[in-house]
């Protein structure tokens, strides 16, 4: 801190100092991934924090590095046909202190190169289980996996074939890696630590969520219906359906499945024959990843494509008894819609659906997979579906159908069994029916799904009048603005997966129901935390209407909600609110007379991903003589400034980091310390500062103390 020569007639000058300080007053908040919260002046010390995650669950995360754990995993193909090899390296925040990674993918004792980790030994489980040494900055497991997938299947999906993935030599068609993680990490006023997951091919080759492909291909990308889809086309096959007949099954499918969200991104492979002996048509994993073989057309009242992309819009998980509507519902629309785009005619719709009338299928219960031999769930199962959809239909005028049902189970918390199912056709009729005719509908369903009967299939004229004219299809979206974050803050639309918020803000949505059917519907939203209803709204639509409902919740304690409204899935991660930064100080001007004041002006900066809030303090000789609140979003910048009185006159100097006052006239014996302190380096020019959490504007004032004026705002 410099000091000026005072003015002619001064024998002294007095030094004052001026603090200006960062107040964040809160209480330290527990639980996992939860930052903890200073109060008063000092940081409290780092506590210690975990999370993990399942190799089932999708990481999808935004934010800085230092909040977030990175694994790549890195595919490719190997001389020993059958088999890929996987390095999957870690990328590691400053603050993670610990992290176990498992590979699933790979038995306890097989051959691992690792660098930076070591195994664990887990005997119980018989895992194959690494542990991060601590030290190294780029730690990564190199393995080898097994690239075939073998199975017996049976149904009208199956083949004479084994295969589910492959490695053909060539080429290969495979599951990505399962690898589950856990682990620790400390942090102040900081988001949660996260996972990133990404599986990438470096040479040729194409990785999604579930599924890679390894060798030559063309990609085609089309947007469509609210989506994008990838079709990945390897050199090695020969497909029967031109991308354009495939990405417009999706398109139709998707407009006309009302039943939920959709996924941002659907990606489809096209699976090559040739030597492979497929064990089934298709398939679908993950959340909307799918293969279909070469062979398959795509349009057909057996659709395949179409089949395998409804399964991508079933959110849902089942238990046994509830087993059944998952295929039944993809059999069931993957002739619908064919015959509604005119590929199929109506006795192509009928065989298929008529399958369900032949023994042994019709003679399963279909709530209890014990009773079945082979796949009545495709055949029954989707006769009784499409019973189900003709039975809503009719009842209710076109109010409700079988996606009214799905819809519903999309919602659901938990597992869903065959009374969820029941309830769900019951809640559906209800909408456009008396209660007297929703039981009744209902009770038949029960019939169909809890014991030996099987309906017959309807006839063209019956067909006509349940399906002729598009049933109400009420859907839910996000709205171009859905996802907000309100309070005193910022109000303004915010990143999903997770949207982070702090204390005392509020997510704000806004959510689209929208009729894209030919009939009147009834929509049903409801704002869920962790399960519990906290709003609702509900209404009518026309056909072809749609409307905005708008719902908001303020969270007032930190950690992570699962918020769910109609059939989206929102994570919310909660923290205290990040410290801003005092990043620079100056004074108004250079000169004052006695008596006269000073205006100290602090720039303050908030550096988090997250908000900062905080109360500024100016102090002389550690009294607090102004404050000022401090509210800044993510990136933000402000100044604040603050009125400070002198005692008998002086004059100021500015100087290259300090502003000096030198006194004229009288001088008292007294001298007061002045200083600015915050969060970052600082100083009052903007050159480099004097160090994290001080900066200094050095004062010299001859005369009495500060004075203490009325509050500014600033």
């Amino acid at each position: 801190m410099s000091r000026s020569e005072p003015s002619s007639g001064v024998r002294t000058a007095v030094v004052a100092s001026l603090v200006v300080a960062l107040l964040i007053v809160g209480v330290a908040a527990a639980g996992v991934g939860v930052a903890p919260v200073a109060t008063g002046e000092t940081a409290s010390p780092a506590e210690s924090f975990s999370g993990s995650l399942d190799a089932d669950s999708v990481a999808q995360t935004s934010g800085d590095d230092a909040d977030v754990i990175r694994l790549r995993h890195e595919l490719a193909q190997t001389d020993e046909r059958g088999s890929i090899d996987v390095t999957t390296r870690a990328a590691i925040p400053d603050r993670v202190t610990e992290l176990e990674v498992t590979l699933l993918s790979v038995d306890a004792g097989a051959d691992v190169e690792a660098d930076g980790f070591a195994p664990v030994d887990d005997a119980e489980t018989g895992e194959s289980v690494w542990e991060w040494d601590g030290e190294t900055a780029d730690p990564s497991l190199t393995y080898a996996v097994d690239a075939n997938d073998t199975v017996e299947q049976e149904g009208p999906l199956a083949t004479d074939g084994t295969y589910r993935f492959v490695d053909a030599g060539e080429w290969a068609l495979v599951r990505t890696p399962r690898v589950a993680a856990a682990w620790s990490y400390t942090g102040q006023y900081e988001a949660q630590v996260r996972l990133d997951r990404e599986t990438v091919v470096p040479g040729e080759g194409v990785a999604s969520q579930s599924m890679a492909f390894l060798g030559p291909h063309e990609e085609y990308v089309r947007e469509a219906a609210g989506q994008r889809y990838r079709l990945i086309v390897p050199d090695a096959a020969d497909p029967v359906a031109e991308p354009d007949e495939v990405f417009g099954v999706f398109a139709d499918a998707s407009n006309a499945l009302q039943v939920g969200a959709r996924d941002e991104e659907v990606v489809a492979f096209a699976a090559p024959t040739g030597e492979v002996s497929w064990a089934v048509r298709g398939l679908q994993t993950g959340d909307a990843d799918l293969w279909v073989s070469d062979e398959e057309p795509a349009g057909t009242a057996a659709d395949v494509w179409t089949h395998e992309y409804v399964h991508t819009r079933q959110a849902y998980r089942t238990e046994a008894s509830g087993r059944w509507i998952t295929e039944a519902s993809a059999t069931h629309y993957a002739a619908l819609f064919a015959l509604e785009r005119g590929a199929a005619d109506f006795d192509a719709f009928e065989r298929t659906l008529a399958r369900g009338e032949r023994d042994p299928d019709a003679s399963a219960v279909l709530a209890d997979p014990a009773t079945w031999e082979g796949n009545p769930d495709y055949t029954k199962g989707a006769l009784v579906a499409g019973e189900i959809d003709r039975r809503l239909r009719n009842e209710t005028d076109g109010a409700a159908s079988l996606a009214t049902v799905l819809r519903d189970l999309n919602e659901a918390d938990g597992p869903v069994t065959n009374e969820d199912v029941l309830d769900a056709v019951e809640a559906a009729a209800a909408e456009g029916a008396d209660d007297a005719t929703a039981s009744e509908i209902r009770a038949a369903a029960e019939r169909l799904t809890t014991t030996r009967e099987a309906p017959e299939m309807w006839d063209r004229d019956a067909h006509a009048a349940a399906f002729g004219e598009t049933p109400a299809q009420v859907g839910y979206g996000l709205a171009a603005d859905g996802v907000r974050a309100t309070g005193e803050y910022r109000n303004r639309t915010v990143a999903r997966d997770p949207v982070e918020l702090v204390v005392g803000e509020s997510l704000a949505v806004a959510v689209v129901a929208s009729n894209t059917g030919g009939a009147a519907g009834s929509y049903d939203l409801s704002l869920s935390v962790d399960g519990e209803s906290v709003a609702n709204r509900s209404g009518m639509l026309d056909a072809g209407a749609e409307a905005v409902e708008r719902f908001e919740h303020r969270f007032d304690e930190p950690g992570e909600y699962e918020v769910r409204i109609g059939s989206e899935r929102l994570t919310v991660a909660v923290s205290e609110p990040a410290r801003p930064n005092v990043r620079e100080v100056s004074t108004d001007r250079d000169r004052v007379s006695a008596g006269e004041s000073v205006v100290a002006t602090a720039t303050v900066g908030n550096d988090a991903s997250v908000p900062a809030g905080g109360e500024i303090a100016f102090r002389a000789d550690g009294e607090t003589v102004e404050t000022a609140p401090v509210r800044l979003d993510a990136g933000e910048e402000t100044t604040v400034e603050r009125e400070i009185r002198f005692g008998d006159g002086g004059s100021i100097g500015v100087g290259p980091r300090n502003v000096t006052v030198s006194a004229v006239g009288p001088v008292d014996e007294a001298s007061t310390t002045v200083a600015v302190e915050g969060d970052g380096p600082v100083s009052a020019d903007g050159a480099p500062g004097f160090g994290p959490g001080v900066a200094l504007v050095s004062i010299a004032v001859a005369g009495a103390a500060l004075a203490r004026p009325g509050r500014r705002s600033g």
